[in-house]
């Protein structure tokens, strides 16, 4: 019975470090073909990786800043929305803490000290205001902005945003991933190696029912997500926004600028009920909120054009003002 006992302790030690180095070298490949692009911070004491189109003559305009969704990185939406707004706007792309190349940091994985980061890098910026642009779990980020920083808010848009209470849970790997000790060794050996396989129809599953760009895989470096510090963060993340929903929800009306919502009808991972109909257009007054019809989860690629306008409606109003 000892002996059996060992054979499977040894079995299983060789299992961990075989995921273990596989984990590595899978990771190290990612970073190799998806470098950082951008510029660096320190903020809150860590670093913020960010992309900056730089300063236009006209200081009356806002800023925009675009913050990515659960598991992304500023490369996802940039190939989007880069080209048509950084002759008219300064525009700031950034990775979240803890995602892509932002280092992360004690309390980091709460939405609101998340937030914090966006308004201190602007300070560092020195930009006065900004629309802010949030995607899914981005949303979180975005609203909670519009509430905590509104003097720096020119304006909000939300699209898919997660914001209110849901009632079905998270995907089981973000459970074990944000389990103590368990979920740190998860991320570092069977994420990234599953991962790996998986990555390719899981993404495509974020744009269902509309069809994924060709290139995403290579414009949109999402595959940065399956990196053990990145998964590791992003599951700690994911585990903790209901708890800021659930706390925020109810401070959505203290938001008084123009807010754009757009959320796809055939939506699966982020509720239009919840989060955009019962939710942020009943909460904040002034509100626009535009379904999508035929669209899932990614709005920012499937109706970047009408977007695109939002921004500028709102650019418009800031200016005239």
């Amino acid at each position: 019975m000892a002996l059996i006992f060992k054979l499977f302790l040894g079995l299983l030690a060789l299992t961990l470090t075989t995921l273990f180095i596989y984990a590595y070298i899978i990771s190290k490949n990612i970073q190799n073909n998806f470098p950082p692009i951008g510029k660096f911070k320190t903020i809150n004491g860590a670093k913020l990786h960010y992309f900056d189109t730089g300063e236009i003559s006209d200081k009356a305009k806002p800023a925009i800043i675009f913050i990515h969704g659960a598991g992304g990185n500023l490369q996802d939406p940039m190939p989007i929305y880069r080209k048509p707004l950084e002759s008219k706007f300064r525009v700031i792309f950034l990775d979240r803490p803890g995602q892509g190349y932002s280092e992360s940091f004690e309390g980091s994985n709460d939405v609101a000290i998340q937030t914090s980061s966006v308004a201190k890098l602007m300070e560092e910026l020195k930009i006065e205001k900004a629309i802010v642009v949030g995607h899914s779990f981005g949303g979180a980020l975005t609203s909670a902005f519009g509430v905590l920083y509104p003097e720096k808010t020119a304006g909000l848009i939300l699209l898919a945003p997660v914001t209110h209470p849901w009632h079905t849970g998270v995907d089981w790997h973000y459970d074990l991933g944000n389990t103590p000790i368990l979920g740190w060794l998860f991320s570092r050996t069977l994420a990234p190696v599953a991962g790996h396989y998986i990555y390719p129809n899981a993404i495509k599953r974020l744009f269902l029912p509309n069809e994924m760009p060709s290139d995403y895989k290579e414009t949109s470096a999402t595959k940065l997500a399956l990196v053990p510090s990145n998964f590791h963060s992003n599951a700690k993340d994911v585990a903790r926004v209901h708890a800021h929903v659930e706390k925020f929800q109810n401070r959505y009306k203290e938001i008084t600028a123009p807010t754009h919502i757009y959320h796809g009808d055939e939506d699966d991972i982020v509720s239009l009920e919840i989060h955009s109909i019962n939710g942020l257009s009943k909460d904040i007054k002034q509100s626009k909120l535009f379904v999508l019809e035929g669209v899932g989860h990614k709005p920012d690629y499937v109706a970047s054009e009408q977007i695109i306008k939002s921004i500028l409606e709102i650019a418009n109003e800031s200016t005239s003002k």
